[in-house]
């Protein structure tokens, strides 16, 4: 077990001393959640439930979300971003490793002038790939086929409206696996900003002086 990860460590409130992971008090402190295991409506519940605490403190400073995802659930994918538009706080987000598939979703929903890449981050765009799990009839094929169609178009709609590419291109990038490092993701449009904690800093603190 890594003792530097479960550091605890004494904090002061108002009722006086109290211990405190070292995690969960850098998460309260600095507004930062990370999202890096596989994307299944567990995970995403337990990250949104993070956030909401986090909206509870405070409905003014904003959250960073920082990715290295493989992808997973379209459908847990879009359980975040509907929860994110809908939140009433800003979110940012910075690709540290590698943000894949459905994590791309999220990551590139965010937005504009909010998605930070670190220069060695990436980010990849595929078809949609559904697995059964269970017996498949005729009419089950038929379904899946139908259901895969509908997340293609929608995929391809919104990656089309968040990174200003056409559809037929995000269709074209989309069939094969697409890999996006730093500046490359930049240049594409499904990213804004190179990271640093500068730029981050500046972006949040701009984003500060315009609200009324």
């Amino acid at each position: 077990m890594n003792s530097q990860t479960n550091q605890m460590f004494v904090a002061q409130s108002v009722n006086g001393p109290f211990s405190i992971d070292a995690k969960a008090y850098l998460t309260s402190k600095i507004r930062k959640v990370t999202l890096n295991d596989e994307i299944t409506s567990e995970s995403i519940e337990s990250l949104i439930i993070i956030c909401e605490l986090l909206i509870q403190e405070s409905e003014c400073d904003p959250i960073t979300l920082y990715f290295n995802t493989p992808g997973g659930s379209v459908n847990a994918a879009y359980h975040l971003i509907d929860f994110i538009e809908g939140a009433p706080v800003k979110f940012f987000g910075v690709v540290s490793e590698i943000c894949a598939s459905a994590g791309s979703l999220v990551f590139a929903s965010l937005p504009e002038g909010h998605r930070f890449i670190m220069p060695h981050g990436k980010i990849m765009i595929h078809q949609p790939a559904i697995t059964p799990n269970v017996m498949i009839n005729s009419t089950s094929i038929k379904n899946l086929s139908e259901m895969i169609g509908d997340s293609e178009r929608m995929i391809y709609q919104d990656l089309s409206r968040w990174t200003k590419h056409t559809v037929a291109e995000i269709e074209r990038d989309c069939e094969k696996e697409t890999w996006l490092k730093g500046q490359d993701a930049i240049d594409y449009g499904i990213a804004d900003h190179l990271f640093s904690y500068r730029a981050l800093s500046d972006a949040i603190s701009l984003e500060e002086d315009i609200k009324f």
